[in-house]
């Protein structure tokens, strides 16, 4: 496969994710960013069920908050740590909680040396309604080792760009119906509106690999591919 084949696929699947995202919009999709990105066709990365890029993407350096006000940044983490990452919001009516539930159910397969290395980060692209309490709450029913981080900002429009997704933006009429997460917290305003955003799983691995899911992943296929990115740089004997 020539690269520049390679490049036009990688470029579909992340335009077959935006438009698999949760709201679906009566406007034209957006286009596909020019990716300079390969999918790699090695053997190793065909025992993936994620698509392995090369060259890699790097992580975004933009420092956010996560729900308890400190500030994180995804490019400064561990070495050995597998950061998953994920574009979302609390009222989504499927795709988000689906996703947050196999990576949730994924994770809790790994071996206990493998869980503490798989830090799995969502961040939400509506702050207004995800208050950092609403936002904890629903990624507790998920996993509570899972981050929150508040998103909808210029921070995250830079790294929505620098991983060559197309912009969050809001529908005013969404067709699928709004779903109210925190409907018994009374500061809590919903509005019924709906998020459009990318589908796409980021998979920020040791050895500086990025594997990108773009749907249709069950938790045991995420399960099987964290244990080969980890398996190699996590000590049997390791925490």
């Amino acid at each position: 496969m020539s690269g520049k084949l390679r490049r036009t696929a990688a470029a579909g699947l992340v335009l077959a994710a935006t438009l698999s995202a949760c709201q679906a919009s009566n406007d034209a999709a957006p286009s596909a960013p020019n990716a300079p990105v390969n999918v790699v066709t090695d053997p190793q990365a065909a025992r993936l069920h994620g698509t392995l890029l090369d060259p890699p993407l790097p992580r975004p350096t933009q420092i956010l908050r996560d729900t308890s006000g400190q500030p994180f940044s995804l490019a400064n983490r561990p070495e050995t740590e597998l950061t998953v990452l994920f574009f979302g919001y609390t009222h989504c009516p499927d795709l988000c909680p689906t996703t947050m539930a196999d990576l949730a159910v994924a994770r809790s397969e790994l071996p206990a040396r493998l869980r503490n290395h798989v830090t799995v980060v969502f961040v939400t692209e509506d702050p207004k309604r995800d208050t950092p309490g609403s936002l904890r709450r629903w990624l507790d029913g998920f996993d509570p080792a899972f981050l929150g981080l508040a998103g909808g900002s210029q921070a995250t429009k830079t790294m929505l760009d620098q991983l060559y997704l197309p912009p969050t933006r809001r529908l005013p009429n969404p067709e699928d119906p709004v779903q109210h997460p925190d409907d018994d917290h009374p500061q809590h305003h919903h509005g019924d509106y709906g998020v459009e955003h990318a589908g796409i799983v980021y998979a920020f691995g040791p050895g500086n690999r990025t594997v990108i899911y773009s749907g249709g992943i069950t938790p045991d296929q995420y399960a099987a591919d964290f244990t080969r990115l980890l398996d190699d740089t996590v000590p049997s004997s390791g925490p």
